[in-house]
């Protein structure tokens, strides 16, 4: 698989009522992302944790920033992303662009994850050797994606976000019971300014 170095992150409010077309749609929108701005990956769901509960999510991610300006092209000429906005039903929340870190699991799945979770937090420096550490305790338990991130745009800027996705929640319980016991974890968490952890359900 590509390895990626660029996501696109947008998470939008919508009424219950619509989110299963607003879901519907968002299927068709990935499918022209990948086929015309060259996205690597997509992944869409829906928060079920913290302050953006009930809100979509989507995930995006580019081997180059070019990907990115290709991809508000293909809003601009996409049916799928006009029935979205134009519904008067969605409104999007925050976007942000993030530059991916080199800590990746060594198989990654390309399958679709059910939950992922995402964690931000600020620290001094990347901490890449310490994290790479703590790896195969998320591969041990399930893990089927991870990426490490840097935030470049918006309000929270320089903070980091480490993005995972699992096969159930029963992998993210496991998982967290391996890093509370790990030394190293322990130790990063006295390093980081952790301020925002929460549940994706992923639908694609």
């Amino acid at each position: 698989m590509t390895s990626p170095k660029y996501m696109m992150i947008t998470v939008a409010a919508c009424t219950s009522s619509f989110i299963p077309k607003a879901l519907e749609h968002l299927g068709v929108l990935t499918e022209e992302l990948k086929r015309d701005a060259g996205a690597v990956t997509t992944r869409y769901g829906i928060i079920a944790t913290g302050e953006h509960t009930g809100q979509i999510i989507l995930f995006q991610t580019y081997e180059e920033m070019n990907g990115i300006d290709a991809a508000f092209d293909v809003y601009n000429n996409s049916a799928a992303y006009a029935g979205i906005v134009g519904s008067g039903h969605v409104s999007i929340t925050l976007r942000n662009i993030v530059k991916i870190e080199d800590v990746a699991l060594a198989n990654p799945s390309s399958e679709v994850p059910a939950y992922g979770v995402v964690t931000r937090w600020g620290c001094p420096d990347l901490k890449l050797d310490a994290l790479r550490a703590e790896v195969p305790n998320f591969e041990s338990n399930g893990a089927m994606i991870l990426r490490y991130c840097t935030i470049l745009t918006g309000p929270t800027a320089g903070r980091h976000l480490l993005i995972v996705g699992y096969p159930s929640m029963d992998a993210i319980e496991k998982t967290y019971t391996d890093l509370r016991a790990s030394a190293g974890y322990n130790a990063l968490l006295e390093e980081f300014d952790l301020d925002w952890r929460n549940i994706v359900r992923i639908s694609g």
